[in-house]
């Protein structure tokens, strides 16, 4: 298994057009393509340099993007979720064998994004296939990892947390809002590192299936 991070400029993007009138970063939590060929995506902004007002607004303006809803603010970001209507790169990144882990946008008009690829085959068809979307695409880094290892120590460590309070169990023993206050983290930041950790150990257990 291989984790590439690419840094891609696309020709057109509203994570790029908003990032860049917000003169603030988007993080890209995660994206599916339907089968209309709209987008669903799940995404990310930091408050320290603009406002949930502006932010919206941009938002509404936008001709690809619709079907906005957010979260609540915590820790100085909103979370929120939106359709768009036309995003190539995120297109050509939903194939099989490779997995979105997540992206943020870059100054310049770029977005960085890091994916999970089974073999060098379907990464060197992924960036083909986005030159080929007129993309201009730059490998920035590339490793290959043990599907043991996909976790990061924080996330490892509150997955690790989660399953010996009782977190996954039926009935559950523990509550998020005591999790969350035994790890000293807020809520919000929880729900997020356990649904990033469970998608990634999804992931590895699919790609590593793909071998046998």
């Amino acid at each position: 298994m291989l984790r590439a991070t690419l840094i891609i400029k696309p020709l057109e993007s509203w994570a790029v057009d908003i990032s860049k009138t917000l003169g603030a970063p988007i993080r890209i939590v995660e994206c599916t393509t339907g089968e209309s060929g709209e987008v669903c995506g799940l995404v990310e902004f930091d408050l320290a340099t603009t406002t949930r007002t502006a932010i919206e607004a941009e938002l509404s303006r936008h001709p690809d993007v619709g079907d906005v809803h957010f979260s609540e603010v915590s820790d100085g970001r909103i979370l929120g979720s939106l359709r768009v209507k036309k995003w190539q790169v995120c297109s050509v990144l939903n194939r099989p064998n490779c997995y979105v882990e997540g992206a943020r946008t870059r100054a310049g008009g770029e977005v960085e994004w890091t994916v999970l690829v089974t073999d060098e085959r379907t990464l060197n068809g992924l960036v083909r296939d986005l030159e080929d979307a007129e993309c201009k695409v730059k490998l920035s880094r590339k490793r290959r990892i043990d599907d043991r290892r996909i976790l990061t120590d924080r996330q490892r460590l509150v997955i690790e947390h989660a399953l010996e309070m009782g977190y996954f169990d039926y009935p559950r023993r523990v509550t998020g809002r005591e999790l969350a206050r035994r790890l000293k983290i807020s809520q919000s930041t929880l729900y997020e590192t356990l649904q990033d950790s469970e998608k990634k150990i999804i992931e590895a257990f699919l790609l590593r299936s793909t071998f046998r």
